[in-house]
């Protein structure tokens, strides 16, 4: 992955830019919102924020361990951001 700008990786280092990419995404709905502040409701986004981190970062770990970089640990930790992400998603506020 990191290949494409020169710099020469392994499995590790492309898992942790992975993980940090899932946090770089997450980040989004939040600085959408803050562009027009009247407009959408702050903690709603913040919200959808953190249920897409919690998402993502399950996707990136449980591709780390179907390649087999982390081990079956990882397992737990997957189902509950999964868990927690749609627990976020339930409670947030409707429009």
């Amino acid at each position: 992955m990191l290949s494409v700008v020169g710099i020469t990786s392994n499995d590790q280092t492309d898992f942790l830019v992975r993980t940090l990419a899932a946090a770089l995404v997450a980040l989004i709905p939040g600085s959408w919102s803050i562009r027009k502040r009247e407009s959408s409701s702050l903690s709603r986004s913040v919200m959808l924020g953190l249920a897409l981190y919690m998402f993502l970062s399950s996707v990136v770990d449980l591709h780390a361990h179907l390649t087999h970089i982390v081990n079956g640990a990882s397992i737990p930790s997957i189902v509950l951001r999964v868990l927690l992400g749609g627990l976020l998603l339930w409670l947030m506020p409707r429009r």
